[in-house]
């Protein structure tokens, strides 16, 4: 098993977690990036370049897909509900889409923590032997490049589904 080094920030003291949970924490993110998002994660809200220019492939980066997913379910029943109501939808589009950018640079460091630490409380309740549960959680953690383009993908199926409605029911 990986010797854990701790990095060189830790929590403040309202947000303190025992060191075993630290230690998986930061497994979960991966090495490159685990100094970056302990900082970050010491404040409520910190700024995500990444989140706010790439949002929905910085998702599916960080292996997020389920958000991916009802964010564009949400943008496909706006666009039925655009498209029903007859209003133009350029406007809304461009406004939700600068929204979510917004958002998730605002928010995406403390959504990623969240899930972070949901997935390393799953993980505990596992009845694996510690080093399996460190292996799981780089499994289940990190970045994938999968992931993105996954994202992407579903992207252009959104993109497709909008094309398509826009053409039957207009």
């Amino acid at each position: 098993m990986d010797q854990f080094t701790q990095p060189s920030t830790s929590f403040s003291a309202d947000r303190m977690i025992d060191g075993a949970d630290q230690a998986k924490l930061a497994e979960f993110v991966g090495e490159k990036k685990r100094e970056f998002y302990f900082r970050k994660w010491q404040k409520d809200n910190s700024w995500n370049w990444a989140a706010f220019f790439l949002p929905l492939f910085w998702l599916g980066y960080r292996k997020m897909l389920k958000p991916v997913v009802y964010i564009l379910l949400g943008f496909i029943a706006i666009d039925i509900i655009v498209l029903f109501t007859g209003i133009d939808g350029a406007a809304i589009s461009r406004g939700l889409g600068y929204g979510l950018a917004g958002a998730l640079g605002i928010t995406g460091n403390m959504f990623y923590r969240k899930h972070a630490e949901k997935q390393v409380q799953e993980v505990n309740q596992l009845s694996i032997s510690d080093e399996e549960k460190m292996h799981e959680l780089r499994k289940r953690g990190g970045t994938s490049g999968k992931g993105a383009f996954l994202a992407v993908l579903m992207f252009v199926g959104y993109l497709i589904i909008t094309f398509g409605l826009t053409l039957t029911l207009t």
